[in-house]
């Protein structure tokens, strides 16, 4: 995808943020969906300055995570790059990604706690505006594939960042006709 034709599609979202690619560095606007899983944590950052946030954990209080608990059935793990995971997108009318495959001998591998089929809900990126930059988890349900993969190759260690951290859902919840949770509704 050319920058100019990821801003034309882009364009018409009200909040863009910037991921730096995995290509060339280059970067690109995309617009995180707002989740009720990360809704603490986006109230937590607009009380400071940009720039003073880095995801570490769930775990960990803001600047440096959600300072909460993960809803049942999603965990959280810290990964080394290169992942070794390989992702494919949903079918309609689900969005997002799911895992179709792990590595033998990947860092995703040996954690021992990724399984086939699992679905990734959220994953860091690193957010930039002008000279500043922050690492946030964004809820990636609703990502293309694309779009996921510049994310995580967003978390580039001039940024400062030694791994990823994805968060996934064991299982897949039923889809509503337009690519909802259907349990929620």
């Amino acid at each position: 995808m050319t920058m100019s034709m990821g801003m034309a599609v882009w364009a018409s979202l009200m909040s863009l943020i910037l991921l730096a690619t995995i290509s060339g560095g280059s970067a690109w606007s995309v617009s995180p969906s707002r989740s009720r899983l990360h809704s603490r944590s986006m109230r937590a950052q607009a009380t400071m300055d940009f720039g003073d946030s880095f995801y570490v954990s769930h775990d960990s209080l803001p600047p440096y995570g959600l300072g909460e608990d993960l809803p049942d059935g999603v965990y959280e793990i810290s990964l080394q790059r290169p992942l070794g995971i390989g992702f494919e997108e949903n079918d309609y009318p689900r969005r997002g990604v799911k895992v179709i495959s792990l590595v033998s001998g990947s860092n995703a591998e040996k954690c021992g706690r990724i399984s086939v089929g699992d679905q990734l809900v959220g994953v860091t990126g690193i957010r930039l505006v002008g000279a500043k930059f922050e690492r946030q988890l964004f809820d990636c349900t609703k990502w293309d594939f694309d779009t996921v993969v510049d994310a995580i190759g967003s978390n580039e260690e001039r940024f400062g960042c030694k791994d990823v951290v994805l968060q996934f859902q064991r299982g897949a919840p039923e889809m509503d006709q337009n690519g909802d949770n259907a349990e929620a509704s």
